[in-house]
């Protein structure tokens, strides 16, 4: 009987979802090519096919610098070289309440406690059906609120696809 219970509870934990803010207890790991580390001033710096994952956050660029404040992860810094094809990249997977967030962009840094990113340098933000495109575009998960700008060019114009939402 006990054994069962165990398994119920077991079934129970891998059934819940895990949300953003519980994905942030989980442990981070980090996989490149080279790493500074200073615990003293809270920064690390990590350079060559640099991968940075932890709960639902996946991170990959060719640079990645983290920040800490108060020994808790603060901010991350994404960014690419100089090859035009490649790009940094940011994403998370999909919540209860929200659909799944791949971004990407020439420099990328996500301000974790205001769940801020900002994304600059030809960005593009997919989230679920719907589709940004701009210079720079700022979105503030938590409230929703999106920024897209152009360089001012003419043929550098934002796009979006926002997709109609089905009636509940």
């Amino acid at each position: 009987m006990p054994l069962r219970l165990s398994l119920i509870a077991l079934l129970a934990l891998l059934a819940h979802p895990v949300t953003a803010q519980e994905s942030l207890l989980l442990p981070i790991t980090i996989q490149a090519d080279r790493a500074t580390v200073s615990e003293s001033l809270g920064r690390s710096e990590y350079q060559g096919n640099v991968v940075i994952a932890q709960g639902l956050l996946r991170i990959t660029a060719d640079q990645v610098n983290l920040t800490s404040r108060d020994k808790a992860l603060s901010v991350i810094e994404a960014t690419s070289n100089a090859d035009p094809d490649s790009k940094a990249r940011f994403e998370q997977a999909a919540t209860g309440t929200r659909p799944k967030i791949v971004a990407t962009a020439t420099n990328i840094t996500y301000q974790i406690l205001t769940e801020t990113l900002l994304l600059t340098g030809s960005a593009e933000l997919s989230q679920g059906a719907d589709t940004y495109q701009g210079e720079t575009l700022s979105y503030n998960l938590a409230e929703g609120l999106f920024k897209v700008e152009s360089d001012g060019t003419e043929n550098n114009r934002i796009n979006l696809i926002i997709n109609p939402r089905p009636k509940q």
